[in-house]
């Protein structure tokens, strides 16, 4: 595909996500409350299917639910 003169190409959400998701697994504390989280009882986990973090309350669930 050749592109016209003057156009920009932008990245897509799904791209800049891929981008920053190295940063907030890396420093979570910087970007989420996460005192209040622990405080409400929530845990950081990593889904053991497509290794993103989540956050959850519960111990039985293995995967972060997304439909990827």
């Amino acid at each position: 595909m050749v592109e016209e003169a003057g156009t920009v190409k932008c990245k897509t959400t799904k791209e800049i996500k891929a981008m920053a998701r190295p940063e907030f697994a890396a420093n979570p504390e910087k970007f989420y409350p996460t005192e209040v989280f622990a405080k409400m009882g929530y845990h950081r986990a990593q889904c053991g299917i497509c290794q993103n973090y989540y956050w959850r309350h519960t111990e039985k669930k293995v995967t972060c639910g997304d439909s990827k």
